[in-house]
């Protein structure tokens, strides 16, 4: 589906400031739909001549009333004729109603308000309903339908969409949550039923209308600013009670001058007492993963100590891999628990993890450089531990088995420093981790299926029985050397709450 600055692009004339202008309105014109309990619906024009063509750039339903559309109208495109009514709303830059026969039983009543920016029309919201002019009205709607009126006027005059208009932190409000519609001295004039819940909540019983927005405890300096800055205003407080509420406050200009506001509230305890577990249950995670990071140290230390009384050779070795296993193990732990979140970037664990192993395998008599390419993207946790092991595990194997001659000697590619490179890339169909050596290179008679090697077999267990993948080694296509390839399909590398993130292009 087209965007609306794709549609603008691609049938209007307009710069980039008025596109800025409509996706502002577009951004906050859910409260004008609820506000006139109709659809709204945005036309734009290709020209100023009487051949030019409207192009619907916008919908949007009410959540007070019924739609007329059940189908998706953005990208149409229609002669002027077609559209009368937006037409001359184009020409006359000026409030249009009218009337339109859509069938025996059925009366569109349009309202066609132009959406000007700097003195010149831009565009056109048409509200559209059906006639109701029968139905009787309750107070509430007929206030509604006045603050729109009001806010038509705005649009009439360029005063809405606000410039420089803040953000909330959430979804953006409805009229739903609950309004409070307040005069130029700051007294309150109508409440909706849901705004009287929410001031009761925060502890005001006696009468609301008639008293002023400062006495409601929603702060005293939000009308004030909205009045000042001519533009919108947020604010968040907490009662006594831990009620905590959000006010959206709307000021309502004739030309430049604040004749009122309409202030949106929110009761968002609920959502600010959840916040607060996830806050609590982020930072036992993060501890959670420091304990255990501590631990795994411990561990490592218990087993240099043991390694220390063994006269065994093998014996010994056997115990500084498996320090080294843990030591990978304990960098993504670190790492977790230095983040905020569940999963992490996977070349946040290769780095240092290629520092520890660079750190246990390098001599200056015997020099190792590893470099690391690409990014893998966030990757869970548990997928992230694991590659972790694989990739130690295939380091290690490069280091022990492809640098066997003596130190200071030239190697089979004519460097006297021997090189280990990791290469990482993402790809829709998965994760792929090459690690290229310039050693020896693989043996005539190899074979990774009947390789019986440790590390090797805790590589091909994890890559293939764990992760879902494949593991190749080959000999180096020019030059001399082994290539090992993991690769690790993408339905793998999804966390259970989200979708595995690739790395930002």
């Amino acid at each position: 589906m087209a965007t609306l600055v794709d549609l603008t692009r691609d049938h209007t004339n307009l710069d980039a400031e008025q596109v800025a202008h409509l996706k502002d309105l577009v951004s906050s014109w859910g409260l004008l739909a609820d506000l006139s309990f109709a659809d709204l619906i945005l036309y734009g024009r290709s020209g100023v001549d009487t051949a030019s063509t409207l192009v619907l750039l916008g919908h949007v339903r009410p959540t007070t009333g019924t739609t007329l559309y059940r189908a998706d109208l953005v990208g149409q495109v229609f002669e002027q004729q077609r559209r009368g009514l937006i037409a001359d709303c184009f020409e006359r830059s000026e409030v249009v109603h009218g009337t339109v026969d859509e069938g025996a039983d059925r009366g569109l009543n349009i309202m066609a308000v132009p959406v000007v920016l700097n003195g010149e029309t831009v565009a056109v919201l048409a509200r559209e309903r059906t006639n109701v002019s029968e139905r009787p009205s309750s107070e509430q709607e007929r206030t509604y339908l006045k603050v729109f009126e009001r806010f038509a006027r705005m649009l009439e005059q360029g005063q809405f969409p606000y410039r420089d208009e803040a953000r909330l932190r959430h979804r953006t409000p409805r009229v739903g949550d609950g309004l409070l519609l307040v005069d130029d001295e700051g007294r309150i004039e109508f409440s909706s039923p849901n705004a009287v819940s929410v001031l009761h909540r925060l502890g005001m019983q006696r009468g609301i209308i008639g008293a002023r927005l400062a006495d409601t405890g929603l702060g005293a300096s939000i009308l004030r600013t909205a009045f000042a800055r001519r533009t919108t205003v947020i604010d968040e407080m907490e009662g006594e009670n831990e009620v905590a509420v959000v006010s959206h406050c709307f000021p309502l200009l004739d030309g430049e001058d604040p004749t009122g506001a309409i202030v949106l509230v929110r009761d968002v305890t609920e959502l600010r007492r959840r916040d607060r577990q996830l806050v609590s249950k982020d930072t036992t995670i993060r501890e959670v993963h420091h304990r255990v990071k501590n631990n795994l140290q411990t561990i490592s230390s218990l087993l240099r100590l043991q390694g220390r009384r063994l006269r065994s050779d093998e014996a010994r070795a056997a115990l500084d891999e498996s320090i080294r296993r843990i030591g990978a193990i304990s960098v993504v732990h670190e790492t977790l628990a230095q983040s905020a979140e569940d999963d992490v970037a996977f070349v946040d664990i290769v780095r240092p993890l290629v520092g520890v192993v660079e750190e246990s395998v390098s001599s200056p008599l015997r020099p190792v450089s590893f470099s690391v390419e690409g990014d893998a993207g966030v990757l869970p946790a548990q997928v992230t531990t694991t590659m972790a092991v694989v990739l130690t595990e295939l380091l290690q194997n490069a280091v022990d088995h492809a640098f066997r001659f003596e130190p200071g000697e030239v190697g089979p590619d004519g460097r006297g420093v021997a090189t280990v490179d990791i290469q990482m890339e993402r790809r829709p169909d998965g994760l792929k981790v090459t690690v290229v050596d310039n050693g020896v290179g693989l043996p005539e008679d190899f074979r990774l299926e009947e390789s019986t090697g440790l590390g090797l077999t805790i590589v091909k267990t994890f890559v293939e029985g764990e992760l879902g993948g494949s593991i190749r080694l080959d000999p180096v296509t020019r030059g001399s050397g082994t290539v090992a390839e993991v690769q690790v399909p993408s339905a793998r590398l999804v966390g259970i709450r989200d979708e595995a993130q690739e790395p930002l292009a």
